[in-house]
């Protein structure tokens, strides 16, 4: 099968002949449709995850396609269900075939087609774990995501809305228009101050990093919360000294998380963004212009 093999760290990916993977007791294998590109795949590809694997490897995490073949642990999919899923340091998702363990994948939304659906489930983890389980949003409160307008924040503000939250969203001035259709209450442009702005929020999603981190801090209510997914686990001196919540995100695949996800999705209440899509052949191509473009929606790779 033709797989997207990164042989050397830094180096260029190499599409090449690589053996099918075959599944375990505990995997399914997946004949791949689509596969999006993450933050996550250029990191690894530069070598900054280093420690956590090694080459050659075969690239890619969130992917959509059929199952071909499950396991004998295997009870909630069978051959020729459609599914989305991830798998992040496995058999990898930019190849023709791969393999996942069961937590990792489920069946896709019935209304998405394979290139929407690729581009939802790593989003989709780091989106209901920060509002749903760390920041846990409820119905009357204000929340302040900082990148609103990219995967995660686009989604967090969907799913946020949908509980009866108050958004507000930062994001470059190129992006006011796209933010807009996701029903944000309201838009800050990068170019003004956020704290002009915004005063005494429950809840903070930092999706930036940065100075964002102490900035986000100032507009907190005491005993508000902060999460932020640059970071597995924040400091923790000054929001104890401000009566604050600080936490940072650690998202592992959730085959539960993905079937809600699913069923939100087929109800018509939210939006994903396709900006380009590439065949796996220009996998470089489409790996360069993800790091280039300004331009809303993820980047989707066409295998089979």
């Amino acid at each position: 099968m033709k797989a997207a093999r990164l042989n050397e760290w830094g180096a260029p990916l190499v599409v090449e002949d690589i053996p099918e993977p075959v599944p375990n007791n505990d995997e399914v294998l997946v004949r791949v449709h689509a596969a999006s590109i993450n933050p996550f795949d250029s990191a690894l590809s530069a070598g900054y995850l280093q420690a956590m694997a090694k080459t050659p490897i075969t690239l890619g995490t969130d992917f959509a396609g059929d199952v071909v073949a499950i396991g004998s642990n295997i009870t909630h999919l069978k051959p020729g269900d459609e599914v989305y899923g991830l798998c992040p340091l496995g058999t990898g998702a930019f190849a023709e075939y791969t393999t996942v363990k069961a937590q990792q994948v489920t069946l896709k939304p019935k209304t998405w087609d394979y290139i929407c659906s690729a581009v939802t489930p790593l989003p989709s983890m780091a989106a209901w774990k920060s509002l749903f389980e760390l920041l846990q949003v409820k119905s009357g409160e204000r929340l302040l995501i900082h990148g609103a307008a990219g995967a995660v924040g686009g989604l967090a503000v969907q799913l946020a809305r949908g509980e009866g939250v108050f958004v507000y969203g930062t994001d470059i001035p190129e992006k006011a228009e796209h933010i807009q259709k996701l029903g944000i209450d309201r838009f800050i442009s990068t170019r003004e101050r956020f704290e002009d702005i915004v005063k005494d929020v429950d809840a903070v999603l930092d999706l930036v990093g940065g100075e964002m981190m102490e900035r986000s801090y100032t507009v907190l209510k005491p005993g508000g919360r902060y999460v932020t997914s640059l970071l597995a686990e924040t400091p923790q001196e000054e929001p104890q000294r401000r009566g604050i919540h600080s936490m940072g995100l650690a998202a592992w695949p959730n085959a539960d998380i993905l079937a809600k996800m699913a069923q939100r999705i087929d109800s018509g209440n939210i939006q994903m963004f396709v900006n380009r899509t590439f065949p796996l052949a220009q996998v470089n191509e489409a790996m360069a212009y993800r790091m280039e473009t300004k331009e809303p929606g993820k980047v989707v790779l066409m295998v089979l």
